[in-house]
């Protein structure tokens, strides 16, 4: 899936990022956000380290195929499920999902359990019924987790599905997926990580909206190439706010940036190796190797 530019794009002034940056001298007052301090990473609160602290822990907790494992899983996964019946399934939920309005989490995690499922569990070639039946039941899961309105499992089944399943069906795997999955139904992402930045840029103006929109929409289209599971969540959020800051920010994006880094931690080789995905993507679908 390509990366679509906007149909209309928008000049965006170099306040939009501004929650990085604050003045010396500025206090804040009760009950204010954090968008008014300047210079996120020097901001010593305790609750943001302990919260950052946290997010890594559990992340390296629950990938299941991380930077330390990928050389020698990604092979693997990849020729067990070919990529293109992955990239058919996951742009078939993401399909699904916006046809009910439903989160960008509600996508996020669906693609999740779908990845952490495929990579423990070995299917046959000649079933190909089965990978859209995993399908079905992640996003049937996700929607259980984050939605307060699910439809039923027949008319979850919409946008251009090529097997129906019966109700019956799909719950017996949903017991597969979630003993595979150990019950671990509430993983971190990038959205985790995104959520984390947005709250410290203080989210006051609809310009901070619009950036977080931005960087939800390419979030969905990276992780419809398969190359994505290669890196963390807060690599991918990383790489996914530098892509977009870089769009928006028209006088100084490398400060910015390397803000972000510092915020995050991140090294820059992964992310920047993570970031050239993203401009692999955005450049056609001629270029993809899904």
């Amino acid at each position: 899936m390509a990366i679509q530019q906007h149909e209309q794009e928008e000049t965006y002034p170099s306040f939009l990022l501004d929650g990085l940056y604050c003045e010396e001298d500025e206090v804040l007052e009760e009950g204010s956000s954090l968008s008014g301090c300047n210079n996120v990473g020097d901001i010593d609160l305790f609750w943001e380290d302990e919260e950052l602290v946290s997010l890594f822990s559990k992340e390296m907790e629950l990938v299941h195929f991380g930077p330390e494992n990928v050389e020698s899983k990604d092979d693997e996964f990849l020729t067990t499920v070919h990529r293109e019946v992955r990239r058919e399934a996951v742009e078939w939920m993401l399909k699904v999902n916006a046809h009910y309005g439903f989160t960008t989490l509600t996508a996020v995690l669906s693609v999740n359990y779908l990845d952490r499922f495929l990579s423990s569990f070995c299917f046959q070639r000649d079933k190909p019924w089965m990978i859209h039946l995993v399908a079905v039941t992640c996003l049937s899961l996700a929607a259980k987790v984050e939605e307060t309105h699910v439809p039923l499992l027949l008319d979850l089944q919409v946008e251009g599905t090529k097997y129906v399943f019966e109700a019956k069906t799909i719950q017996r795997m949903e017991l597969l997926v979630l003993s595979t999955l150990k019950w671990k139904m509430h993983p971190i992402t990038p959205l985790s990580f995104l959520d984390h930045i947005i709250r410290r840029l203080g989210l006051k103006t609809h310009l901070h909206w619009e950036f977080l929109k931005r960087c939800e929409h390419l979030l969905l289209c990276v992780i419809s190439d398969s190359r994505s599971v290669r890196y963390l969540p807060s690599v991918l959020a990383t790489a996914t706010m530098m892509h977009v800051i870089d769009q928006v920010e028209i006088f100084n994006p490398v400060d910015y940036q390397n803000q972000l880094l510092n915020v995050l931690k991140k090294n820059k080789e992964q992310v920047n190796d993570c970031c050239n995905l993203i401009l692999d993507l955005s450049t056609g679908p001629q270029n993809q190797n899904n």
